[in-house]
């Protein structure tokens, strides 16, 4: 039977009013949280016994008899249900295996709070920058609108001071809905996690080789363990597994002037090979067999296909990252040369506000990529099953 490896990455840590908090931590509590809320179902397996296949049965019998010189019979009796060798190797494996499924129930639950946490995280992150790149459009427009209210109180065309206004408008309805898209994320946040500050230096590292992963993976082991489970619960249902019943008897026999009492053992055993099962249980185990091995495929698919797109959604987004740093560089430059035309007079008014509001935004899309790149990984690591 195979290993279950859990695994996880390591990230930064978490403040909240003072205190630090590692990632294990911030996944402990909110799996506290989780479990303090009732969700969590998961019950502690116990060990049956060692010797027995149940419980232990006594039984008691009177027989009195309708002839005055006739005998009553006293009957008791102690049955017990002991198990064959090779019915307590069984027992073992599947109690192992049990243990093995409690482990990876835990591990899938850690692994869904992670990718709820992860979502929030960066969801917050993508409105945040996106609300400071507004809020960056918001401050050069407010001082053009001062520049040009003294314009036109000098008695300048108000026709610029609208346009701005209008752009002013546009800026502060889209910062309205950014910022409650941040508070939202904020708030699934600490309803996760009792945190109530979303961390600034949040990040994950790489991961490794995509077959090594896929072996890792949560669901993949349960998988794997369930048809392990299977195969060992049809092999329970060979007659060689059956109970070793033994049977303590005492009988007392009472007549008049004599009475008897007798002591005996019996044993049921048995006969038969581990191999001869009933169809009904070949054609269950074949059909749970298939059911678990088509779900294994149908997940190693997905898997590959989402794994592919996200990497391939990675390659893209490092590459145009390295060209956004250029053309921010690039826009720079020509912002700070529409400035100077702008003074000068050498440029239209309409066209000067347009293409400023353009570059200001253009400047700070390589920030916002990079925040795309670093929720990528997030998803990358998520699909591979690794837990904060």
């Amino acid at each position: 039977m195979k290993k279950v490896i859990l695994f996880s990455l390591v990230l930064s840590s978490f403040v909240n009013a003072g205190e630090t908090f590692s990632s294990q931590q911030l996944l402990a509590e909110s799996l506290n949280r989780l479990k303090a809320s009732q969700f969590d179902s998961t019950q502690e397996i116990n060990e049956v016994s060692n010797w027995l296949v149940g419980l232990p049965t006594t039984g008691f019998s009177l027989l009195q008899s309708d002839n005055k010189l006739g005998a009553d019979e006293y009957e008791l009796s102690l049955n017990l249900p002991f198990k064959s060798r090779a019915r307590k190797n069984l027992d073992k494996q599947l109690f192992t295996q049990t243990q093995t499924l409690v482990s990876i129930a835990k591990q899938n639950k850690a692994l869904f709070v992670s990718g709820l946490i992860r979502e929030t995280i960066w969801q917050y992150k993508i409105a945040q920058k996106k609300g400071e790149i507004e809020q960056s459009k918001l401050d050069w427009l407010n001082k053009q609108k001062a520049r040009l209210t003294q314009l036109v109180q000098s008695g300048g065309s108000n026709l610029d001071l609208l346009f701005v206004e209008k752009q002013l408008l546009d800026a502060q309805l889209l910062m309205l809905e950014l910022n409650q898209q941040a508070q939202l994320r904020l708030t699934q946040f600490y309803d996760i996690t009792g945190v109530s500050e979303i961390p600034d230096n949040f990040y994950e590292n790489g991961i490794e080789d995509e077959q090594l992963i896929f072996a890792k993976h949560p669901m993949v082991q349960q998988l794997q363990v369930s048809l392990q489970q299977a195969d060992l619960q049809y092999q329970l249902t060979g007659k060689a597994n059956n109970p070793i019943n033994v049977s303590l008897t005492a009988l007392d026999i009472k007549a008049i002037g004599a009475n008897d009492r007798q002591y005996g053992v019996g044993i049921e055993m048995p006969i038969g090979l581990s191999k001869n099962k009933t169809q009904a249980d070949s054609s269950s185990w074949l059909q749970q067999q298939n059911i678990l091995s088509n779900q294994l495929i149908t997940f190693e698919r997905s898997f590959k296909t989402q794994f592919s797109q996200l990497r391939g959604e990675h390659q893209f987004l490092s590459k145009k990252q390295g060209l956004l740093e250029q053309q921010a560089q690039k826009t720079k430059q020509i912002f700070n040369k529409l400035e100077q035309l702008r003074k000068n007079n050498e440029l239209n008014q309409g066209l000067f506000f347009q293409r400023m509001i353009e570059l200001i935004a253009s400047i700070h899309q390589g920030e916002l990529n990079q925040l795309y790149i670093n929720q990528n990984q997030s998803r990358q690591n998520q699909l591979v099953g690794a837990t904060l």
